[in-house]
């Protein structure tokens, strides 16, 4: 007669910890970060580079096994759930030109669908938020 085997071992507890914690690795949760961002304007010689908050991370996402046209998928992303916008002038503008900037600081963020209204949620790359085309003035 085979000995009973146990299913649960130390070991196989161990090795289902660490894969798990492999496949999360670098995925931390939706959460505030700090993030350079820049500002220019036409008619404005400077372009200030600036750092606000923003949200950034991982929401956990279900991808149905069965699609269908009358089920709608919902995708759930980092977004911001509270924020307040802050603004800021920029130097040396030309006379009728408006200096003034006004930009969205994240106070708390929230895995939501995506608030077309101040985000954009498309998955197409663009530069870098503190790129500028004029000369910079970091603050």
């Amino acid at each position: 007669m085979l000995p009973a085997v146990r299913m649960f071992t130390p070991q196989l507890i161990s090795l289902v910890l660490v894969t798990y914690l492999s496949a999360v690795q670098g995925r931390l949760p939706c959460h505030l970060v700090n993030a350079t961002i820049s500002a220019e304007k036409d008619h404005c010689p400077v372009c200030i580079t600036f750092t606000t908050t923003i949200c950034s991370g991982h929401c956990w996402a279900k991808d149905p096994v069965y699609k269908t046209a009358l089920a709608a998928v919902k995708q759930k992303i980092c977004t911001y759930k509270d924020i307040r916008y802050d603004t800021i002038k920029l130097p040396d503008c030309l006379p009728g030109t408006d200096p003034f900037f006004t930009y969205p600081v994240a106070l708390s963020c929230d895995c939501d669908l995506c608030k077309m209204d101040y985000s954009d949620c498309t998955v197409e790359s663009s530069s870098e938020p503190d790129v500028c085309v004029k000369s910079r003035l970091d603050m």
